[in-house]
């Protein structure tokens, strides 16, 4: 196990740092990496002064953006298929994606994103957050919230406040549907330290914490009243696992828009790789996003330069078919 982490480990700090060189202008990756060291205060030798410049204030934080959101996708997607026990759901089963497009269509609709750049973020982190309790609120009865009533209210819920954006999208002026529906792509473009300002830390907090549940997860996975007998309380569990997921899902996507698939197809994947176990699949799928998403995120940069794709349409080219795979799949393995 340790060796597929150090490989992911070694695989996302390449892909670091040759995903930063790609772009308009191509910088090979010695001197990426010379540029980088230089920015920390480590200096080997003269680094040019447009290196830097592309290096530490254009390329930088859109990668830094692009790794940590992948990490917080991948991992809260890998949450939520313990959560349901299912390896086929997503965060946006629980309402979030809907909630995080409520909170960022209310903004762009008040025009509350012109006065202040943390306006639509936070917005959109505000939605997700109160779609989400508003999901498992009405799946609770009696203090216990059976799976299937949360993943019922939560596709009821996400379809409500759909319309209710579309609603909404009907009454606005096209500059504002433009700036709605390019947000709802999913994209980094034009992410810069101000948004790394806003997520990195949180995240990393986050991420981290994720990693104590990954035992309980485990335990969760052989049923309710199993997990009760061993001493986890399944209730409270899928309390915190909600909270949690809502504030990763949150968080990223209000700096991000909603990507679509990483939570999906990157844990699903690396499933195949590292097994089941919560306390090897959690690393793995953290390291996993993140280098799924900056490659998706290079892609879109360069497939058809100078002219650059959303990444929510890469990751969705790449997602759809590995999704149509796995429905397949399974319809086969019913039938059998």
């Amino acid at each position: 196990m340790k060796k597929v982490l150090i490989i992911l480990f070694f695989l996302l700090l390449a892909v670091f740092i040759i995903s930063i060189g790609v772009g308009s202008v191509f910088i090979p990756p010695l001197r990426v990496l010379k540029a980088l060291l230089s920015l920390i205060g480590i200096n080997l030798g003269r680094v040019n002064d447009t290196d830097l410049t592309i290096v530490g204030q254009i390329r930088l934080p859109r990668i830094i953006i692009a790794m940590i959101v992948g990490m917080s996708l991948a991992l809260a997607g890998a949450l939520v298929q313990g959560l349901y026990r299912n390896p086929m759901a997503d965060p946006g089963i629980i309402g979030t994606s809907s909630g995080a497009s409520f909170g960022a269509i209310v903004c762009i609709a008040f025009s509350l994103n012109t006065i202040n750049i943390f306006y639509l973020p936070l917005f959109a982190f505000a939605g997700a957050l109160f779609i989400s309790f508003l999901v498992y609120k009405l799946s609770t009865k009696n203090n216990k919230t059976p799976i299937t009533n949360l993943i019922l209210i939560g596709i009821a819920v996400s379809t409500f406040v759909s319309s209710i954006n579309s609603l909404i999208l009907s009454n606005i002026n096209q500059y504002q549907v433009s700036e709605y529906i390019f947000w709802m792509l999913g994209s980094l473009d034009g992410r810069s330290w101000v948004h790394v300002k806003i997520s990195f830390i949180p995240l990393c907090i986050l991420i981290l914490y994720s990693l104590l549940f990954a035992k309980r997860i485990n335990i969760l996975i052989l049923g309710e009243e199993e997990s009760f007998t061993i001493g986890v309380n399944p209730e409270q569990l899928k309390k915190s696992l909600l909270l949690l997921v809502s504030l990763i899902t949150g968080i990223a996507v209000s700096v991000s828009g909603p990507i679509s698939f990483v939570g999906l197809i990157v844990p699903h994947m690396i499933r195949f790789i590292v097994g089941s176990d919560y306390r090897r699949l959690i690393p793995a799928s953290i390291l996993s996003g993140g280098i799924f998403l900056i490659v998706c995120d290079t892609i879109a940069r360069a497939l058809f330069s100078p002219v650059e794709v959303k990444v929510g349409i890469i990751t969705s080219l790449v997602g759809v078919p590995y999704f149509l795979y796995l429905l397949k799949k399974r319809e086969n393995e019913v039938s059998v």
